[in-house]
């Protein structure tokens, strides 16, 4: 019961925030002095707002729970990292392959300043995500329901979320819940959120301010050190979905999420035997 709760409170909070910060920036924007902030400005108070909430909400129910929030270690969040940003390269390589990337319009670029707004507005948005799903929910239903339930569970509140958020294509939900199954289990296997934080970062990172592939066609609010737009077939990314509704996501997803449902760890204490004396 103590895991259904959590799973209707977050589940119930998550939705009411998202419609909340909607809500309220719609009306902001009847502001002179808040729609003079321009779309980098908007975007990164949105971004603060929205995303800040969800970590209070997180912290709160953790609080409430009387549980404490796992981190992880830092060389994990190396491994994660990596993971994210090969994973997002190569699904992009997979689109290249296709012929369906091309250079995007000249003169979209926007300046170091910008750029690195959008990396901690990247930061932010993953971190919030990753506590709130990986570090509250999923836990919390491991506990009651097992490791399998828990990530699977919280990949489908995750992907719900984006729901919300505007998603609304098959392929892309697809994709959404087997990226929260990879996050999840690499918390699981990393025993914290930092690893998983990490690779979600990577992984948008390299999508929105490396490649400028989100929105497709041309870059964000912030801008992007380089600029490829997908076209062709959706199957590929070549619709306003990009990435998110690509196949080769899909593939790739896959393949990271194989082996860390097969990797077990050795027992503690274990050790080799000794060779045979001759």
């Amino acid at each position: 019961m103590r895991a259904l709760a959590t799973l209707i409170a977050a589940c119930v909070a998550a939705a009411v925030l998202v419609l909340v910060a909607q809500t309220g920036f719609g009306a902001a924007m009847t502001f002179p002095w808040f729609a003079a902030l321009g779309d980098a400005g908007i975007e990164a108070v949105f971004t603060l707002v929205l995303f800040g909430l969800l970590i209070a909400v997180a912290l709160i129910g953790l609080a409430v729970e009387r549980r404490r929030l796992a981190i992880g270690n830092g060389v994990a969040a190396g491994a994660g990292l990596a993971v994210g940003m090969g994973g997002l390269t190569l699904a992009m390589l997979l689109a290249m392959i296709a012929g369906l990337v091309q250079p995007g319009q000249a003169g979209s670029g926007h300046g170091i300043g910008l750029l690195l707004i959008g990396t901690l507005g990247v930061v932010v948005q993953s971190t919030a995500e990753e506590v709130y799903f990986r570090g509250w929910l999923q836990p919390a239903l491991t506990r009651g329901w097992g490791k399998a339930a828990g990530v699977i569970v919280a990949a489908l509140a995750f992907a719900a979320l984006h729901i919300a958020g505007g998603a609304r294509s098959p392929m892309t939900l697809l994709n959404i819940f087997l990226a929260g199954a990879l996050f999840g289990l690499i918390a699981v296997r990393t025993g914290g959120v930092l690893a998983a934080a990490a690779a979600h970062a990577g992984w948008n990172w390299a999508e929105i301010v490396l490649f400028g592939l989100d929105p497709n066609p041309g870059v964000g609010s912030f801008g992007a050190i380089m600029n490829l737009d997908l076209v062709g077939s959706r199957w590929w990314g070549g619709s306003a979905e990009g990435l998110n509704a690509s196949v080769g996501v899909t593939l790739v997803l896959a393949a990271l999420i194989v082996p860390l449902i097969a990797w077990r760890k050795p027992p503690v204490g274990a050790v080799s035997s000794p060779p045979a004396s001759g």
